[in-house]
């Protein structure tokens, strides 16, 4: 009997410290280190330090933010997340930023541009469409005002045409090639985005449209082949339009799957680089 009612009391005294310490008076974190941080607010975390670095563009203050959560390798753990976000069709702004802090990190691919096919089998080159002179409008020059005001009279400024400026971040379509590797393991779309000085440009969105269907991807969420690298399997039979959401009226169509012929007759799908150059 004595021992029943000493499990009793063991049991009632038990219940009544969980439910102090879970009901009436839990645990209350407060300014915890984001390494405690549960994995879901962990990324929410690096979203936000990836937000900040698109505005202010400061990547030794990320990089201290970020070792915070003492990752093994920053810039691979912002890159897995971008493809993460990029995948479940996550906000577009979100992986822009992710891919640009990714690579500021100090992410080093092994090669400057995807691996270079050692036969290809055909290319083709197409320079962009030069604009027409009249389709820009010259400066006109205001006349230089006097050094006189004349009191208590507002001179008004007349409206000067200026020349359209080509918007920030737009892109010209430079031209495609096909890639013949047999090391790949399914025909792809790669596309790569360079800047004026030839530097590769990550997270950008590239919009890839087909009969019935469309998806997208964002260059940079593969550094190993490239900063402005991307890349998006291809169905054979099936008819491909790509273009850049910065650019939408540099549009790249017929893409179709192509056969390359390889060594001892050996036939294989072939891939369509297409490299897109801000002017």
């Amino acid at each position: 009997m004595k021992r029943l009612l000493a499990v009793m009391g063991l049991a009632v005294g038990l219940g009544l410290g969980l439910l102090y310490a879970w009901v009436i008076s839990p645990v209350q974190y407060t300014d915890t280190a984001p390494l405690s941080l549960r994995a879901d607010y962990k990324a929410d975390y690096i979203r936000l330090v990836a937000g900040a670095f698109a505005v202010d563009g400061d990547v030794e203050r990320a990089r201290a933010r970020l070792a915070m959560l003492e990752e093994a390798d920053l810039a691979q753990t912002v890159t897995a997340l971008a493809q993460r976000t990029a995948a479940s069709d996550g906000d577009s702004e979100a992986v822009r930023s992710l891919a640009a802090l990714a690579a500021a990190l100090g992410v080093k691919p092994s090669s400057p541009t995807p691996p270079t096919p050692s036969a290809p089998t055909e290319i083709a080159t197409f320079s962009p469409s030069p604009v027409p002179a009249s389709s820009t409008p010259s400066p006109t020059l205001s006349p230089k005002p006097s050094a006189t005001v004349v009191p208590s009279i507002t001179p008004r400024l007349l409206p000067t045409r200026t020349p359209t400026p080509t918007p920030l971040g737009a892109f010209q379509y430079v031209g495609k090639q096909l890639v013949c590797d047999p090391l790949l393991e399914e025909p792809l779309v790669q596309v790569l985005t360079v800047g004026s000085n030839d530097e590769q440009i990550p997270g950008v969105e590239v919009v890839v449209e087909w009969d019935g269907g469309f998806d997208r991807f964002f260059t940079g969420l593969k550094p190993e082949l490239g900063r402005g690298y991307g890349d998006f399997a291809m169905t054979a039979g099936v008819e491909y339009t790509v273009h850049l959401v910065e650019s939408p009226s540099a549009v790249v169509g017929g893409l179709r799957v192509e056969t390359c012929e390889g060594d001892l007759g050996l036939s294989f799908p072939g891939s369509w680089r297409l490299v897109f150059r801000q002017p």
